[in-house]
């Protein structure tokens, strides 16, 4: 018994005990985040302009009065709004968003077949964005053996900020695949398509975390572990690496941010390349005021931005030693 006493009351139970708390936590927020997305999804298209049933059926349509009714009946739009909402978070809360009202295909499977799609941008940009955000910050210290542009170069972080995404994709459109022709414009089948959305994306996100990785930087090689390493020989490299493991903790919580709305950028990026993603079925789902295709989009993004930022927190203190303890 006084084991088990002593156990619970160690600094690794402690330790459990409080993790386990934070997960908790988490979870909770997340169940949050994604009720509070849905219910603000339902309710601005519901109260937006335009009928559904007569959008669904485009404007070419000529159907009486009793039958735009019975359609919307079919469809339930004759219901309250308090039972449409109810009716439509309990089968959202066993992730069935129903059929979209345009395309008649099941919601949940149209998302699992636009997903991976999305995901392999959001990948490939992140990886372009921490190589770019690597260097910006690398070259803005003017280290010894490297040309002093730090000056200029810490001023392109905030431009590629600053840039609207949709801006920077049509301006590669026009330079790489209308000009030059290097690259396909359109498409997403091949790997070629996705040179362009890629570096569309990740130009934001290169931006935010050059300025992270920047100021951290700074910080590091204020620390008294530079001279000392300078002080018993290291080359500038061995010292920067060292640095860099040091200042990457912040960048590496803005790179779970970035991630986790890739997705919200991914609609312009999708639009602008014709790519069929989760992006481009998010402007097909508003511009059509599909409820049940914007509001499965929604608790997905909700969901996909809880559990990256969920994995970041944990994996914390496993990087940051002084976290943890």
């Amino acid at each position: 018994m006084s084991n088990a006493q002593n156990f619970s009351s160690s600094p690794g139970a402690a330790r459990a005990r409080g993790q386990l708390r934070r997960i908790t936590q988490k979870l909770f927020q997340a169940a949050f985040v994604a009720w509070a997305s849905f219910t603000l999804a339902f309710a601005i298209l519901y109260w937006l302009p335009g009928d559904p049933v007569s959008i669904m059926l485009g404007p070419d349509a000529h159907l009486s009065a009793e039958e735009l009714a019975k359609l919307r009946a079919q469809y339930g739009f004759d219901r309250p709004v308090l039972v449409q909402y109810l009716d439509a978070l309990w089968r959202a809360m066993h992730l069935d968003f129903g059929k979209s009202l345009v395309t008649g295909n099941d919601v949940t499977a149209s998302i699992a077949a636009a997903a991976p799609v999305t995901a392999w941008l959001a990948a490939i940009s992140l990886v372009i964005a921490i190589g770019f955000g690597t260097l910006f910050a690398v070259l803005t210290l003017d280290l010894p053996g490297i040309p002093r542009t730090g000056f200029i170069v810490s001023k392109i972080p905030p431009v590629f900020v600053a840039i609207p995404t949709f801006v920077v994709g049509l301006l590669l459109l026009q330079i790489f695949a209308f000009t030059l022709r290097w690259t396909p414009a359109t498409g997403s089948n091949t790997w070629s398509t996705l040179v362009l959305p890629a570096i569309t994306l990740a130009i934001p996100g290169a931006g935010v975390l050059g300025q992270v990785l920047a100021k951290s930087l700074s910080r590091a090689y204020a620390e008294p572990f530079v001279r000392t390493l300078r002080a018993r020989g290291y080359s500038e490299f061995r010292i920067l690496r060292h640095a860099l493991r040091q200042a990457a903790l912040p960048a590496f919580t803005m790179a779970g941010l970035i991630v986790g709305g890739t997705i919200a950028s991914a609609v312009v990026t999708e639009t602008v390349f014709s790519r069929q993603g989760i992006g481009r079925l998010m402007q097909m789902g508003v511009s059509n005021k599909d409820i049940n295709l914007v509001c499965g989009l929604i608790v997905f993004s909700a969901l996909v931005y809880v559990v990256i930022n969920l994995i970041v927190d944990l994996l914390y203190p496993i990087l940051d030693p002084r976290v943890r303890s």
